[in-house]
């Protein structure tokens, strides 16, 4: 008979893999003395207040929030940065808007896009080859789409990336709020940003209106914690009351007061002794960056990228670990041999998630499993293996749009080979993962590019979604 759930997660928690991924508490029992859990979870009873109608204990830690971080408005999300998503993009558009989205978002993004019937538009963000993965959004291109589209209602942007990679926010709201439009930005794996300048400024600091961003993907808080900010520039351009209605709509009618006061208190934290660690932390990772500069056939990319791929800022508390032997040997090596869970693997690295919860075990285990394998990677003497992972090419397709996404889920559809659906229209979504960006969004047309593309990844056994029976619009 199998464990139960709370059985296996009690029996992983006693043994010794470390967490180099979400979430960012990493199971630091020690940081934050105090845990929460089955004895203070309640409901909406008299004395504790009502999340959406909030006018006592949550509308106190709602406006702690909103202090800490400086913004006209901060409401709490137990639903994770995906209800902020949803909230966001409903208060902002109508039914039909025309909208410039980051080809790079969140599938929240595009799921708001479908129950709104959005007309999209896409922006794609430039591509850093040696690394195989995105890098920044390009002002210039932003302005082109406004020229060539018009009465666009929103701009949808994802910064930071998954891996750190930070966009020039400033100059595309200067251009988004000189069309006249809003600008949202999913800043989820940037919760920790605005608490220290050691790390890129936030979003909401750099024009952005609205920005979501999840306490828990790099904050000590639970799983699904996250926030929605309204910016003191959002203000002017967002209407709050719909904000609200949104925002009780998309989320759970019963939210947990676990969660809620675990984010109060990581606040309440973070506001005392917020500098201190993030200071110590910020040294730990410099210190762990130096160590692996000395590394030979291992490379972990920072400071560099700024200016190249219209990388604005980096985020050197993600760990992009590049080396010729590519993402799933190395993970396999550090997972089975050093006890050390990754976030991911990718073709090309492994991506490390750090935050201030890491210890000094934590980072010297990392140090001596990456020196373990750098020194083996020494040995390879077949190198048509690491040849095809450097060629692989993980730049985005630009497919050209036939129709609205809410248009091709609704259309009459049949399921074919991916080879059998070149020039036809996609109904569905086809997914690499990691990082689980959408290769090709309902509406596009499947072209040959494409097909050729997936085909390589199905050949280095990449994991691709609903590859052999796909949905096109018949």
């Amino acid at each position: 008979m199998s464990k139960d759930l709370y059985d296996k997660l009690k029996e992983y928690s006693k043994s010794d893999f470390y967490p180099f991924h979400m979430p960012g508490h990493k199971r630091n029992v020690n940081l934050i003395k105090e845990q929460y859990g089955i004895d203070i979870d309640i409901t909406e009873i008299d004395g504790f207040d009502m999340l959406y109608e909030a006018d006592d204990v949550l509308k106190d830690a709602m406006e702690r929030a909103k202090k800490f971080w400086g913004t006209e408005k901060t409401y709490f999300l137990v639903n994770g940065s995906t209800v902020g998503i949803l909230t966001a993009m409903h208060s902002c558009l109508t039914q039909g808007d025309r909208i410039i989205i980051g080809r790079n978002c969140h599938k929240a993004v595009y799921n708001a896009s479908e129950l709104l019937k959005l007309n999209n538009t896409y922006l794609y963000p430039k591509y850093i080859p040696k690394y195989g993965i995105n890098g920044g959004y390009s002002a210039k291109e932003l302005e082109n789409l406004f020229e060539k589209n018009s009465n666009i209602k929103a701009v949808v942007i994802t910064s930071p990336t998954y891996d750190g990679i930070v966009s020039d926010i400033k100059t595309l709201a200067d251009i988004t709020h000189k069309n006249g439009a809003v600008l949202i930005v999913d800043e989820a794996h940037g919760a920790h940003f605005g608490i220290s300048d050691k790390f890129p400024k936030p979003a909401y600091d750099m024009g952005a209106d609205l920005v979501i961003e999840s306490m828990h993907k790099t904050l000590p808080t639970f799983t699904q914690t996250a926030l929605l900010h309204l910016s003191k520039e959002g203000k002017k351009r967002v209407d709050e009351k719909k904000i609200k209605h949104f925002w009780s709509i998309f989320q759970t009618s019963s939210p947990s007061y676990v969660f809620m006061a675990n984010m109060d208190k990581c606040i309440s934290f973070l506001d005392k002794n917020g500098n201190e660690i993030y200071e110590k932390f910020s040294n730990d990772i410099e210190e762990f960056r130096k160590k692996c500069d000395k590394l030979h056939y291992i490379h972990i990319p920072g400071k560099e990228l700024i200016g190249t791929n219209e990388v604005f800022d980096v985020d050197l508390s993600k760990l992009i670990i590049n080396s010729s032997m590519g993402g799933k040997p190395m993970n396999d090596i550090l997972r089975k041999k050093f006890h050390l869970e990754m976030e991911m693997e990718a073709a090309k690295y492994v991506l490390a998630i750090t935050t201030f919860c890491d210890n000094k075990e934590g980072f010297d285990r990392l140090y001596k499993a990456l020196d373990y394998i750098d020194a083996e990677l020494k040995k390879i003497t077949n190198k048509s293996e690491i040849k095809k992972i450097k060629n692989t090419n993980f730049e985005l397709v630009r497919n050209i749009q036939e129709m609205s996404i809410s248009n091709a889920v609704n259309s009459n559809t049949k399921l074919v080979n991916i080879e059998n659906a070149i020039n036809k229209v996609s109904a569905e979504y086809l997914y690499l993962y990691p990082p689980g960006i959408p290769l090709i969004v309902p509406g596009e047309v499947v072209n040959v590019k494409l097909v050729e593309q997936i085909k390589e990844y199905k050949n280095r056994n990449y994991e691709i979604v609903r590859y052999d029976k796909f949905k096109i619009v018949d």
